[in-house]
């Protein structure tokens, strides 16, 4: 029975002892994220496009 005790345990220490964030908060870090999400996928996406473009570039004067 030692995993009911444990199952018990662990739901008395998420009820009682987590500090869990404010609803506010949690919409804060999450515009925090997406905008810093989109920032990396703009700037991922620039610099697959100028070494696309460079790679290919450079192979079409490779083969002439």
């Amino acid at each position: 029975m030692k995993v009911i005790e444990y199952v018990k345990d662990s739901f008395a220490e998420f009820k009682d002892h987590v500090t869990w964030p404010t609803w506010a908060s949690l919409q804060q870090d999450t515009i925090i994220v997406a905008i810093a999400t989109a920032i990396l996928a703009l700037f991922l996406y620039a610099v697959d496009s100028l070494f696309g473009n460079v790679i290919i570039k450079n192979l079409f004067e490779l083969l002439r």
